[in-house]
């Protein structure tokens, strides 16, 4: 059986949007590396090449191709908080390298929780990952 690869929009939540600023900028004067988002079980569709798009403050930002999976355990070099557990093999990071970010014109969305699949035929992309976030007009 064969896979359809499918794109994912997922929330930063408010109390972790100063962590995400800081990783961010610690990549880009690092000049790379890459971000992880951790799933309690791999979505139907996650793949690589997989876009998973942000929410965040009430609008989407950008999205980062995912450029690997792994299970097991993650540690946050920002938080030093682990994420996942090595005795669980449903646990799935989506690794996407930081310099397949990209910033599109912002879209209100309220955020959630989990994930979403998502349809991305009416994105802009306006920037790329070292590029400064484009402001909500």
């Amino acid at each position: 059986m064969i896979n359809e690869k499918k794109n994912l929009i997922v929330t930063t939540p408010k109390s972790e949007m100063e962590n995400s600023a800081k990783e961010a900028q610690e990549l880009i004067k690092s000049g790379g590396g890459y971000y992880f988002r951790t799933f309690k079980k791999k979505p139907k569709g996650l793949e690589v090449g997989s876009k998973i798009y942000y929410v965040e403050d009430g609008y989407i930002r950008g999205f980062g191709e995912v450029g690997g999976l792994a299970g097991g355990e993650m540690r946050c070099e920002i938080t030093d908080r682990e994420y996942g557990d090595s005795e669980d093999e449903r646990v799935c990071h989506a690794i996407i390298p930081a310099c397949s970010w990209k910033w599109i014109k912002p879209v209100a969305m309220k955020g959630f929780q989990g994930f979403r699949y998502f349809d991305d035929s009416n994105v802009e992309v306006v920037g790329r990952w070292m590029d400064t976030k484009p402001e909500v007009s």
